[in-house]
């Protein structure tokens, strides 16, 4: 290439022929503004909890299922034994992973509902207050379901698991040995959350 050629942008007589191009702003920076990032977060964080709630145990609510189900049989038993004949509620495992809550009087089934027990420890016992952390009770299961029969007044007459006797304390059910997950069940035939607090 000859010495006087001129390529454009190259200098002539120490002056460039076009300005400087500039990539950005003296006071812009490269990378991510804080909105874009906290949007980021933000749709990571929702897509882990949905995730996240996909992959947890199928079974872990059964324990609190099982114990609403029996809380609201026991009440609807109470209220309908009241100027009856007995009415009963029987818990069954089948041994399977399910367990069939049955509520009836001496005309038939009043309410039968069938819910997953599955890892769930049911225990039961009759007059007994102590903690069902301390204490479980009776296993319930197919050969020895748990069984409380309710007067025409509306009260807890009798109960058990496998054999009734008479309620002088209470009806005691411990699912999975957790207070929150236990039931109490009054001679009232009053059914409660919880450890059986009788003074």
């Amino acid at each position: 290439m000859p010495e006087d050629t001129e390529l454009p942008g190259m200098p002539c007589n120490g002056k460039a022929l076009l300005p400087p191009v500039r990539l950005s702003s003296p006071s812009s920076a490269l990378g991510f503004t804080l909105i874009e990032l906290v949007i980021t977060l933000l749709i990571v964080g929702l897509l882990a909890a949905v995730v996240t709630a996909r992959f947890a145990d199928a079974n872990a609510f059964n324990g609190v299922v099982l114990r609403d189900q029996i809380i609201a049989l026991t009440r609807l038993g109470q209220q309908s034994a009241f100027g009856r004949s007995d009415v009963e509620l029987r818990v069954t495992p089948d041994g399977g992973g399910d367990a069939t809550l049955v509520l009836s009087d001496a005309n038939g089934v009043i309410r039968r509902n069938t819910i997953s027990v599955a890892s769930v420890d049911l225990r039961a016992d009759v007059d007994v207050t102590a903690s069902c952390s301390s204490s479980q009770g009776v296993p319930v299961t197919s050969g020895s379901p748990l069984i409380i029969t309710f007067s025409e007044l509306g009260e807890a007459a009798s109960a058990g698991v496998g054999s009734v006797s008479t309620v002088n304390a209470s009806v005691r059910l411990c699912i999975d040995a957790a207070v929150n997950t236990s039931v109490c069940v009054s001679p009232a035939g009053f059914a409660y959350i919880g450890d059986c607090d009788v003074d």
